[in-house]
């Protein structure tokens, strides 16, 4: 066999090799930016792989003038993401096409689309707003 062949066959087995590999998937990750002085609450709505839904939950606190990272490693099948957060001074959901609106109550919560929130007080209607992914990650800020 020559050279040639050798290194084409070769060339081929590691081809072979790379698509037979299992590649790790990439997590969603979610950093939420908070500038204020004040605490900031998040909720997220994200597609849970395992369960082949979307899932909403609730609550991620952030701390004043502080950055949270939020992995979710079991959702790694969507480009967007849905975020609702607020503070005591202000709150930002999402509005018109983009925007969808889920149910979220005052305590921590998690729920899948057909099935109904938790019970809870302050039990109320939100809109969140899409945020598509770049390479599996969103920076959030308001």
């Amino acid at each position: 066999m020559t050279v040639r062949v050798k290194k084409f066959l070769l060339g081929l087995c590691l081809l072979f090799l790379v698509m037979i590999i299992p590649q790790q998937a990439e997590a969603i990750n979610i950093n939420l930016e908070n500038p204020y002085s004040d605490t900031l609450w998040a909720a997220v709505i994200y597609y849970e792989d395992s369960a082949s839904k979307w899932v909403t939950r609730g609550w991620y606190k952030v701390e004043p003038y502080n950055t949270r990272n939020l992995n979710f490693s079991s959702s790694t099948k969507r480009d967007s993401v849905y975020i609702y957060a607020y503070t005591s001074e202000a709150s930002w959901g999402g509005e018109g096409e983009n925007a969808v609106k889920r149910t979220v109550i005052k305590e921590p919560f998690k729920y899948y689309d057909g099935e109904s929130c938790p019970a809870g007080s302050n039990r109320r209607q939100v809109s969140f707003d899409r945020w598509y992914t770049e390479n599996g990650v969103v920076y959030w800020s308001p």
